[in-house]
């Protein structure tokens, strides 16, 4: 049976993205790539706001120190090197192209599974039933207590 399927624009890269329900987990980004380059892109941002704060101008004065006494660079880790002889990583042709086609039907960027002709443009509304503190609870004393007026 055809799944529902969402319909949306990558956050990054304004990519259109169709998202089977089975993997809608509130996706923003239209595959790995995006997701890792945007988060890299908010850490580097979180560090410049730490940077300009007060503790984080102390504590770069600090790392500034030891780094002039030992003359080693202790800020950031390096990135890892690239293996020798591999070639330059692509993305897979499943995120970058739409899979619409009159035989096959629609299709989930991410599985590929066959997905309903209906989109949704927003996210499932998920229910879940009223929890007891919720409820009126009406207090009654048990009979033959006295009640203050």
């Amino acid at each position: 049976m055809e799944s529902t399927a969402r319909l949306y624009n990558c956050a990054r890269c304004h990519s259109q993205v169709i998202i089977c329900g089975h993997c809608d987990r509130g996706n923003l980004y239209c595959g790995r790539h995006c997701a890792q380059a945007a988060r890299k892109a908010s850490l580097i941002a979180a560090g410049k706001r730490y940077q300009h704060s007060y503790r984080g101008r102390l504590k770069h004065a600090e790392r500034q120190r030891h780094y002039r006494s030992r003359r080693e660079k202790v800020t950031h880790q390096g990135s890892p090197q690239p293996p020798t002889n591999d070639p330059l990583a692509t993305r897979s042709q499943a995120t970058a192209s739409v899979a619409i086609t009159e035989v096959e039907g629609i299709r989930c960027h991410f599985c590929a599974r066959l997905c309903s002709a209906f989109l949704r443009l927003d996210f499932i509304q998920r229910t879940s039933a009223p929890l007891a503190s919720d409820q009126k609870i009406i207090h009654r004393s048990p009979p033959g207590w006295a009640q203050a007026p």
